[in-house]
């Protein structure tokens, strides 16, 4: 009788031990605005880019999918609407650099994305070590955009 009994309170502090270590590794507390702005500095991007973008804010943060690869994303808010001269380089660089990495379908909605490491160069100033993903949405006449980075 003693041994049936033990045998259910173990099982259940097993279940409970385990439902407390699911939640714990499932929930990963998102990063302040600040340490994402830490990850991807103006000047990084820029520099990645090749393009000047106004300052930015991040307003959000959004974790992907984790393991050996993940991708994550930050929602950015520029201090002012990018310029038209900003889109004018931008298109500038997809008419006269097939390896500038931009893109546009309508010349309204524009896309960096970038990979590097496992073989692909790294852009200047960053590691080839780092297996990193990089992406950057932005549309004319929006203050807001999109940063997708991560590890392939």
């Amino acid at each position: 009788m003693k041994t049936s009994r033990f045998i259910k309170i173990q099982t259940r502090l097993l279940a409970a031990l385990s439902l407390v270590l699911i939640t714990f590794v499932s929930c990963r507390m998102s990063p302040t605005p600040e340490k994402c702005k830490e990850w991807w500095p103006l000047d990084r991007i820029e520099r990645i880019t090749k393009v000047k973008i106004p300052d930015y804010e991040v307003t959000r943060f959004a974790y992907g999918p984790s393991g050996i690869d993940f991708v994550d994303t930050i929602f950015i808010e520029f201090e002012s609407v990018p310029s038209d001269e900003m889109f004018e380089k931008i298109d500038e660089l997809i008419a006269t650099d097939s390896a500038s990495r931009w893109f546009t379908k309508d010349s309204i909605h524009y896309q960096f994305d970038t990979w590097w490491g496992n073989g692909v160069p790294a852009p200047e100033g960053e590691s080839e070590d780092d297996d990193t993903t990089f992406a950057l949405y932005i549309s004319k006449g929006e203050r807001t955009g999109v940063i997708v980075f991560g590890s392939h």
